[in-house]
Formats: structure tokens, C-alpha cells, sequence
């Protein structure tokens, strides 16, 4: 999984990129740990493998500010988010 726009610090291989880190074997599971310190926003995460996204396999998240932080800009009144993509229920092949 690729975190779009996150920036990886002291966690190069948390990134998800094809070759950041040993692929995770079948049946077995991976847990991304990363600090998203003082970074906000909307992103969105996909995986490097055009299979998968075809699939369905991406979405979005929000990194809020901290209290202590201040923001450069009026408060939204509401997040919002619109994550447009298309997916296939047949055979993939590439």
C-alpha cells in the first residue's frame, strides 16, 4: 500500500513502493506504522499493483491538525470527501 503524500520519516520502508519493503506473504499479515507529525490534510492510499486497484483496493483518510497547531486558514465547517474511482467484477488481466 502506498500512502500518497505522506511524508516517511525514519520509515523509508513503510512507504509501500515496490521494492521499500519485502512483499507480505500469503495468509499472512502487515501492519503500516508511521508518524504523520505535523503534517494535515486529505490523502489517499492505493497499492502499487495496478491488479489491486483495479480491484477496488484504495481510499481516502484525513490528518487533522493538533490543538496546539494552528492552521493557516478558517476552520471548515465540515471534512468532506469525494473519492471517485471505478472497479471490476471480472477477470483482470494485464
Amino acid at each position: 500500500m502506498h500512502w500518497s503524500g505522506v511524508q516517511q520519516r525514519r520509515s523509508s520502508w513503510q512507504d509501500g513502493l515496490l521494492g521499500t519493503n519485502c512483499p507480505t506473504p500469503p495468509k499472512w499479515n502487515w501492519t503500516y506504522q508511521f508518524q504523520v507529525k505535523d503534517q494535515i490534510g486529505s490523502l489517499f492510499y492505493f497499492p502499487s499493483l495496478h491488479m489491486q486497484r483495479a480491484s477496488g483496493v484504495y481510499g481516502s483518510f484525513i490528518i487533522n491538525n493538533r490543538p496546539i497547531i494552528p492552521i493557516p486558514f478558517a476552520t471548515p465547517y465540515d471534512d468532506i470527501i469525494i473519492l471517485i474511482g471505478d472497479c471490476t467484477k471480472g477477470t483482470i488481466r494485464l
